[in-house]
């Protein structure tokens, strides 16, 4: 665990310094879709149409994550890293909550054919730890803190971001659940140490990001 964690923060120093460094670091994002991309297709048990619909679906994700990182018109937000980063911390958010919602909570599976751990009663937790606290904290980046009792008022980016990220980060964490599944794997790849693949560290942003990218930009 201890392996795990330090590694974890290791990971998220990593990531919160390519969004914010400077104005072309999140381009190394596109880094993290070519390991996704290499470990589906390093996967001799996927069929060749299971590896097209990963690579479209990746590609897809990698094509959204850049049309957001290029956007310059965010309402409140100085830059679209800004957002990838929001995204990351929602994503982040979502998954820890639900981890320990569902060892506290979990009675009821969610996909067990998929992920056996994973409980409905944690991926509401993590929803609603998203959607509130998730908005709260995006307020207060933006400044927009005192709007916090006036829901009209609040800047679209402070609600919508939660909401998509809160409903899609568990979603792409089971289907890149169904991807191993298939590839009758337990991890996809040994990118960093204790945490998996590329694909297991970012399954749950890859689809975040890609609503993300579609519904608000």
């Amino acid at each position: 665990m201890k392996r795990r964690l330090t590694w974890g923060l290791l990971y998220a120093l990593v990531i919160t310094a390519i969004c914010l460094s400077t104005w072309w670091s999140p381009a190394l994002l596109l880094i993290a879709f070519m390991g996704c991309l290499r470990e589906v297709f390093a996967m001799k048990s996927l069929t060749a149409m299971v590896k097209l619909r990963s690579c479209l679906y990746l590609l897809s994700s990698a094509f959204a994550t850049f049309f957001v990182w290029a956007k310059d018109d965010w309402t409140g937000i100085e830059s679209g890293g800004i957002v990838l980063l929001w995204v990351f911390i929602l994503v982040w958010l979502s998954d820890s909550m639900a981890y320990v919602g569902g060892r506290w909570l979990g009675k009821t599976p969610l996909a067990p054919s998929l992920s056996p751990k994973k409980t409905w009663e944690g991926a509401l937790i993590g929803w609603l730890f998203t959607v509130g606290l998730g908005g709260l904290l995006i307020l207060w980046q933006m400044e927009a803190l005192s709007q916090w009792s006036k829901p009209n008022s609040w800047p679209e980016l402070a609600w919508k971001l939660p909401l998509i990220v809160g409903v899609a980060a568990p979603i792409g964490d089971l289907v890149a659940s169904k991807i191993k599944r298939l590839a009758g794997v337990k991890d996809s790849g040994v990118f960093l140490p204790a945490h998996g693949g590329f694909l297991d560290r970012f399954d749950s942003f890859i689809l975040a990001s890609l609503v993300v990218g579609i519904l608000i930009t």
